[in-house]
C-alpha cells in the first residue's frame, strides 16, 4: 500500500464547527436584541427593525457555523451547516492540491478570491485545489493532511476524460 493509502480511505467525510464565529455572531446578536428591547422600552419607533435583523442575524449564523467536506472516488464537496450553499467538484476537473495558509483578510465564510472561491469557518490551515481552466476552489479545514491525501487519492482513481 502506498503512503495516501494508509494516511485515510474513501469516502472521507469531515465537519468543522467554526466556533470563533459563532461566538462572535452570537455577540452580535445579543447587541442587536439589547437594542431592540431598549427600544421598546422607550417606545422608539425604530425598535421594529432589530427583530428582523436579528433573523437574519441568525440565519447567517446557523447557515456559516459549520463546513462540511466529502471526498469520494469521483467527487470533492463542500457545503455549509444543512448542506447550504454546496460545491461539487469532479475529481477529472483537479489538476492539483496544496495544502495553503490563507491571508487572514479572506476571513471566514464563503469569498471569492482572484482565482476562484474559498469556503472556510475557522483558522486559517486549507486546501487549495488547482482546477483545470486556472481556477482555484480552496477549503478551510483543521485537518488539512487528511483532507490533501483523500483528495490525491481520489485524483489517483479517477478514470481519464476521453479527448
Amino acid at each position: 500500500m502506498d503512503d495516501v493509502t494508509q494516511q485515510t480511505s474513501l469516502p472521507y467525510s469531515h465537519t468543522q464547527i467554526g466556533l470563533a464565529a459563532l461566538i462572535g455572531m452570537s455577540a452580535g446578536l445579543l447587541t442587536q436584541l439589547g437594542k431592540a428591547a431598549r427600544d421598546v422600552r422607550n417606545h422608539r419607533t425604530g425598535a421594529w427593525i432589530s427583530v428582523p435583523l436579528a433573523l437574519a442575524f441568525v440565519g447567517v449564523m446557523v447557515v456559516f457555523s459549520s463546513l462540511k467536506v466529502e471526498v469520494d472516488e469521483v467527487t470533492v464537496s463542500a457545503s455549509f451547516t444543512c448542506g447550504v450553499l454546496p460545491r461539487r467538484i469532479p475529481a477529472e476537473e483537479i489538476a492539483g492540491a496544496k495544502i495553503v495558509i490563507t491571508p487572514w483578510y479572506r476571513g471566514w465564510g464563503m469569498r471569492k478570491t482572484r482565482g476562484g472561491w474559498q469556503y472556510n469557518v475557522r483558522g486559517r490551515r486549507a486546501v487549495e485545489l488547482e482546477l483545470t481552466g486556472e481556477r482555484t476552489f480552496t477549503i478551510g479545514t483543521d485537518d488539512p493532511e487528511a483532507l490533501l491525501a483523500a483528495i490525491e487519492q481520489a485524483r489517483a482513481r479517477r478514470t481519464p476524460v476521453a479527448a
